[in-house]
């Protein structure tokens, strides 16, 4: 029974993924009458109940957005203001289901990132915990409404689904609470702390020694033309790109990003991997800790952001009040403008 236990957090992890896979192909909203009627009837009184009905997932509503707006694009239609709105609205849809759809992903590979940092008790995995679960009660607990909503209205499929749900988020607070009162510490990868630090071992010293003046202006002028390399080379065309090819430079910054985390991971599995531990164990727990890397990160930036946010609005609002104080109070405005 201790066993199964201790594997509950990698349960509940499994199990959650299975409802975030789900959800990427169905999902559900309420809908609401399209009239309200004055009619007093019973039958009348049941058309006017909001009801709760399963239409396509992410993944269907972009392809759908996805072949409408080409397909739109590709008749020869009259130029017409209202035609050139309705893409526009189209392709800002599409932008936020394929937001929603980057979002699903992220929390998708947070459970794979949870469930491994928590498997081989890696020193981060409570802050990891610490996010993930707190996210998954608030995104199961309208799943489980809009299933209660559908036993009401006779769905038998909406049965199972609904005790899978409550299985689910038993498990999920068990295994949370579980995390959160086990006071032994997690020292696996503790090497990982330092990451910034080895990545530095193994480099020559930097050459220290005065030369001449010549040095630091062709260091200028060597900067310049690399700026002008990459502006021409790079900024600009990349520009363009953006500019004229939205769809492919989106892929090509997921690309880059892809790139860019694969760079990570073996940088981590290099500097950080237990020799003890499976190529495959260090790469997993290496991906977990890239992140939690970013998680970290967003939440520090979005902090910092507000802090600064906050203290511009102190500061105008302050000059403000003290323009208002002299102006109303002292007439230091008045008595200038005799002059």
């Amino acid at each position: 029974m201790k066993k199964l236990n201790k594997q509950l957090p990698i349960i509940a992890s499994l199990l959650i993924a299975i409802v975030i896979l789900h959800s990427l192909f169905v999902d559900y909203s309420v809908q609401f009458p399209d009239f309200i009627s004055t009619e007093s009837s019973e039958s009348t009184a049941e058309s006017m109940k909001p009801k709760v009905v399963s239409e396509n997932g992410v993944l269907n509503r972009i392809s759908y957005l996805e072949s409408f707006l080409i397909e739109l694009e590709s008749r020869e239609l009259p130029v017409d203001t209202e035609q050139e709105e309705t893409k526009e609205n189209i392709k800002r849809v599409l932008v936020g289901q394929k937001l929603v759809l980057g979002l699903s992903l992220f929390y998708l590979l947070l459970t794979f990132s949870t469930a491994v940092s928590y498997a081989f008790r890696a020193w981060f995995h409570k802050s990891l915990a610490n996010v993930f679960y707190p996210v998954s009660f608030v995104v199961l607990a309208p799943k489980v409404f809009y299933q209660l909503n559908l036993i009401l209205q006779q769905e038998v499929l909406a049965y199972f689904y609904f005790v899978y749900l409550i299985i689910t988020y038993g498990i999920s607070v068990i295994a949370y609470r579980m995390i959160l009162k086990n006071k032994e510490l997690a020292e696996g990868f503790q090497s990982l702390q330092f990451s910034s630090s080895l990545e530095e071992e193994g480099r020559s010293p930097s050459n220290t020694k005065t030369g001449s003046i010549f040095g630091p202006i062709f260091h200028v002028v060597f900067i310049i033309l690399i700026g002008i390399l990459i502006g021409n080379l790079i900024y600009i065309p990349l520009f363009l790109l953006q500019k004229h090819y939205v769809t492919e430079f989106s892929y090509f910054i997921f690309f880059l990003l892809g790139l860019l985390s694969l760079f990570y991971i073996f940088n981590y599995k290099k500097v950080g991997g237990e020799e003890n531990s499976s190529n495959w164990i260090n790469l997993a727990v290496s991906f977990a800790y890239l992140q939690f890397r970013f998680l970290r990160n967003s939440f520090f930036a979005v902090f910092s952001t507000i802090l600064i946010v906050l203290f511009v609005t102190f500061l105008f609002s302050l000059l403000l009040f003290n323009i208002d104080l002299i102006q109303n109070h002292l007439g230091l405005f008045g008595k200038a403008t005799e002059f």
